[in-house]
């Protein structure tokens, strides 16, 4: 079976509106510089995607390529319900990939790997998880989980997010007080 290219799989994988469930936005990486995300966010997808019966198999693996495929390109954009890019030079290329990752996050059932500290693309979604992947000394965000990748088998490490997140996403502590905002 032939590989589907990341923007055949963008179109595939994207919800026709916004999730408003209770079902997270995103899964957010936060990998220190050692450890390479790309591989690992799409094996977290296509793990979500056979295991979360929730997901309907449309969890998108949101690479940094993919992003920025989806930024450059206009009718991805309106597809995210974004803008037209700023093309009088004054936005910068970060600031639209942030734009851009916060519109995936807003439609939901993505992951991907968290542009740096404090960014407001990661900041204003709800029922957001956030996994660590490196040495905590490295991860500078406060996570749900951190792993150590030289700790364990790497094979691994994609299944042990997905059923972290899983048995997160159904908790029910954390589900009534969802209600109660």
């Amino acid at each position: 079976m032939p590989a589907s290219s990341p923007i055949s799989v963008f179109h595939q994988r994207l919800p026709a509106a916004p999730t408003h469930k209770t079902s997270a936005c995103a899964i957010i990486l936060h990998c220190d510089d050692s450890w390479p995300c790309a591989p690992l966010i799409r094996e977290i997808a296509d793990y979500l995607n056979e295991y979360d019966d929730d997901g309907d198999g449309r969890w998108l693996p949101a690479t940094p390529d993919m992003v920025e495929k989806i930024a450059r390109d206009a009718n991805h954009r309106r597809m995210l319900e974004m803008n037209e890019a700023v093309s009088d030079g004054l936005a910068t290329p970060q600031a639209e990939y942030r734009k851009t990752l916060t519109g995936l996050g807003h439609r939901g059932h993505v992951i991907f790997r968290s542009p740096g500290l404090a960014c407001e693309a990661t900041q204003d979604f709800s029922n957001t998880f956030h996994a660590g992947v490196g040495r905590a000394r490295n991860i500078p965000e406060n996570c749900h989980l951190i792993l150590n990748p030289d700790l364990m088998d790497q094979k691994c490490i994609a299944h042990i997010v997905g059923d972290v997140f899983l048995e997160w996403l159904h908790c029910q502590l954390r589900r009534s007080s969802i209600h109660e905002i």
